[in-house]
């Protein structure tokens, strides 16, 4: 399965609204959302509303 830019930042949305668990993502996508994940927390990233 190919990895979507666009998913990441749905996927991390769910995650952070506490809708769905980090573990239960497809595989290809817990990386990319934790790292993602990771920079909004540190401010390197604007988040997503």
């Amino acid at each position: 399965m190919k990895v979507k830019e666009y998913m990441i930042s749905v996927y991390a949305v769910l995650v952070k609204n506490s809708k769905r668990d980090i573990e239960s993502l497809p595989e290809e996508y817990i990386i990319p959302v934790a790292e993602y994940l990771a920079a909004q927390e540190e401010g390197t990233l604007e988040p997503e509303e």
